[in-house]
Parts: structure tokens; C-alpha cells; sequence
């Protein structure tokens, strides 16, 4: 088990295969559905103001993908819902939240959170405007696109995307389908990670592959890695129309700006993307093994180059070994670009870069147990603020064009970062 599936908000019962780590990885949740997880919070869980200058708007935007299919060979064309996050000015009179739509509120807490923990999302209270009105005062935004990590559910990065946003970008979050846990589709149908091993069933391949047998396993795998980035790239692409037509959105998405972001599988998956396509101009990894999916004799990147780290906290000596030797191999090949800046964060994990996981940590039951996601001389806000702030001042020197004196050198505002530049 590596650092990558070490905790979730929701904890699958995996059935890992036992070959090599890696390769195995690629294979999203081919199991069963998630044990429940009981949530522990009594009182409402505030996430910390913007940092900055603009209010934030979230909505959501329905893609549906007719010429390939959902998985495998089947003929279920692929469809998933993103998530916007965009510079808005709400109605005086209006309140954000809620924390998550009604349809993922509902279907989430029936497939993943115990009895006990029903409508604990409620308790939740974020800093976005559901479908408020776009700020058309300012022309229009960079677009930033956000990958999240395996099997986890793009919501709880809310707390770090509405921070970015609040910089002036619109974030689009894009879950990955049969591995994001649970994905509302219009018609009140659900896609749901479990479902892949029923599809799984109908494939000779992945049959093979979940008896054992490297070359099976291999030939799945080179099916599925590129799936996110064939999903970000498609979205990026619908972004075009959503710019033209979307009654909120429309006008306010500079396309010619666009950068990409992930954490983890998603960081991998954002790196990819910028293999693939060149309207990408600069990308951001977040604490990511990028061979998971890039292939390792791959050619430098074109584009700048964010990749940030945690200081695995958590992690035992072989471990860190681990995880020592796979940051090292990514900070070879990242390191090929020009600029590239690699940034590590002290007092942190890997599950840190999920923002809001670190928010619920003290009220999770996972087997009568709460969970740490952070060192005890920081907090979620400072951790996330610090995420946030290197994120969003990498895109704007690299989107924008405005020169960033914090991506020059060591920072006394942030003794915490380690960074290491490449012009």
C-alpha cells in the first residue's frame, strides 16, 4: 500500500493485486462499494475567508462525451458533471452554501456516510454562491482545470478551490467516472465506483487482469490511465460552448489562459494532459507519483512547471524511503522544464493537498479512530492558505504575467516552504 491510497474521506474495500505497485494502482476500484464512515460533527464546520479579493460562485455543468465509451468497449458513451468554481457577485441578500447540491448530497450520504452521520453535509459551510451571478466587471478569468485524486470526490477540495477562484480563475473541477465515488447524473441516474467491477465482469481483459497476470493487468491498465486527461481535454473543449451559451458563465472563461491542476492521481493525470494538448500553458502537481500514468521515457515538458510535496508526516522509515525515491524520479523528469519550481511543505501528508479532509479529520471515525492530517503546530486554514497561495502565484506569473517575488526564493511569510527554482 503506498501513501496514495493510505486514507480516504471514504475508505473502499480495495481488493489491491498484488503485483507490481504501479501498474496495480492504474486499475481504478474494481471492488466492492465503500464501507460506511461515521462523521462526527455535532457543530457547523466554517471554512477560513477568502484570501482573495473576489466573492466565489459554483455551479455545475452536465458533459456528456457520445464518441467514447464510458469503459472498456462497451457502447456507454462517457459522462460526467463538473464542477465550476467562478468570480461572482452574489445578491446582497444571499448567503453561500450549501456545502454540496442537493443530488450529490442525497446519493453521498446514502452510499458512503453511516445513519448516524446523515446530514452532516449540512454542517458543512463553505464560502461559495450557489449559481450566483458572474463579475463581468473584470473581463474575463483565467480557466484552470482540476484533477482530484484516486477514488476521491472532487467536493472535498472545496476549501482549496474556492481560495484559488478567489484569486480570479474559474476552476473546474472534473471527477473521473466508476472512480470518483459518486457522480449525480441528470434523470436521477448515479455512476458509482463500484460500478466498475460490474462492467469489469463483461470484459475478458479485466477478468484476467483481477485473476493475476502482469501482462492482463498491463493490457487493462494501458486502457484506463488515460481516461482523466481524455476527460479534461474533452471538458476543456466544451468549455468553448459553456463560454458562448452558459447563462452564468458566458463571457467570462479566457480560454486563451489555461493552466491544469491535480493532486495525486490527478497530478499525474494534469501532466498527461499537458503532453496531449498545447492550449495548456502551464501545470501544477500536487504531491503526485507521475508514473502512474505518463510514460517514463516521455519528452520534456513545454509548459511551466508547479510541483509541490508534502513532508509525509505519517509515514514510517521505509516509507519515506518510498516515497524519497518516487518524488526524486518526478522531480528528474518535471525538472526538464523551464521554468519549474518544486516546492515542499512541512507539517504535512499526502492527504493534506485534500483540503477539506484535513477540516473533518478530528470528527472521523474510521474503526473508532480519529485520523491526523496535519502536524500539531499548524492547522487546516495555515496548511491550505499556504497550498492555495504558491498555486495561485505560480499561474498568475505563468497565466497572467505578473511577476511573483514569492517564486524567487525562501519566504519569511512561509518558513514552512522549501523551494527550489529552475529558470
Amino acid at each position: 500500500m503506498t501513501r496514495f491510497l493510505k486514507w480516504k474521506l471514504i475508505i473502499p474495500v480495495v481488493t489491491i493485486l498484488t503485483l507490481a505497485v504501479a501498474t496495480a494502482l492504474l486499475i481504478p476500484r474494481l471492488s466492492v462499494a465503500p464501507e460506511k464512515v461515521r462523521i462526527n460533527l455535532k457543530d457547523t464546520l466554517i471554512f477560513p475567508k477568502l484570501s482573495g479579493t473576489f466573492k466565489v460562485g459554483r455551479t455545475t455543468v452536465y458533459l456528456k462525451e457520445k464518441s467514447r465509451p464510458a469503459l472498456f468497449d462497451k457502447k456507454i458513451p462517457r459522462e460526467w458533471v463538473v464542477t465550476i468554481f467562478y468570480p461572482a457577485i452574489p445578491e446582497t441578500t444571499s448567503t453561500p452554501g450549501p456545502y454540496a447540491e442537493e443530488p450529490l448530497k442525497t446519493v453521498y450520504t446514502n452510499y458512503a456516510l453511516t445513519e448516524d452521520s446523515a446530514g452532516v453535509l449540512d454542517r458543512i459551510s463553505s464560502n461559495a454562491y450557489w449559481n450566483a451571478p458572474a463579475d463581468h466587471s473584470h473581463g474575463a478569468f483565467p480557466v484552470l482545470l482540476f484533477s482530484p485524486g484516486g477514488g476521491e470526490q472532487p467536493l472535498f477540495y472545496s476549501a482549496l478551490l474556492e481560495q484559488i477562484s478567489s484569486h480570479g480563475y474559474v476552476v473546474v473541477a472534473v471527477p473521473e467516472p466508476f472512480d470518483t465515488p459518486v457522480i449525480p447524473l441528470p434523470g436521477e441516474r448515479i455512476l458509482t465506483s463500484d460500478q466498475m467491477a460490474k462492467l469489469c465482469e463483461q470484459d475478458e481483459a479485466c477478468k484476467k487482469a483481477m485473476s493475476g497476470g502482469e501482462s492482463a493487468i498491463q493490457e487493462v491498465t494501458d486502457k484506463l490511465k488515460d481516461n482523466r486527461a481524455r476527460d479534461m481535454i474533452f471538458t476543456l473543449t466544451q468549455l468553448e460552448q459553456v463560454n458562448l451559451e452558459n447563462p452564468l458563465l458566458a463571457g467570462i472563461l479566457d480560454l486563451e489562459k489555461v493552466g491544469v491542476f491535480g493532486h495525486s492521481y490527478g497530478g499525474a493525470s494534469s501532466v498527461r494532459v499537458a503532453q496531449l494538448d498545447d492550449r495548456i500553458d502551464a501545470v501544477a502537481v500536487l504531491d503526485s507519483d507521475i508514473f502512474l500514468v505518463i510514460p517514463e521515457d516521455s519528452e520534456a515538458l513545454s509548459q511551466a512547471v508547479l510541483y509541490m510535496t508534502a513532508s509525509n508526516i505519517d509515514a514510517n522509515a521505509q516509507e519515506l524511503e518510498e516515497i524519497s525515491k518516487s518524488n526524486t524520479l518526478a522531480a528528474a523528469y518535471l525538472g526538464k522544464s523551464s521554468p519549474y519550481y518544486f516546492i515542499n511543505i512541512a507539517g504535512t501528508t499526502h492527504q493534506s493537498f485534500q483540503s477539506d479532509a484535513m477540516f473533518l479529520a478530528p470528527y472521523i471515525s474510521i474503526g473508532g479512530e480519529s485520523v491526523t492530517l496535519n502536524a500539531s503546530n499548524t492547522t487546516p486554514a495555515r496548511v491550505t492558505l499556504v497550498i492555495s497561495t504558491y498555486v495561485t502565484a505560480f499561474f498568475d506569473q505563468h497565466l497572467t504575467g505578473v511577476e511573483q517575488a514569492l517564486l524567487t526564493g525562501s519566504s519569511d511569510s512561509y518558513p514552512e516552504v522549501t523551494i527550489t527554482i529552475k529558470k
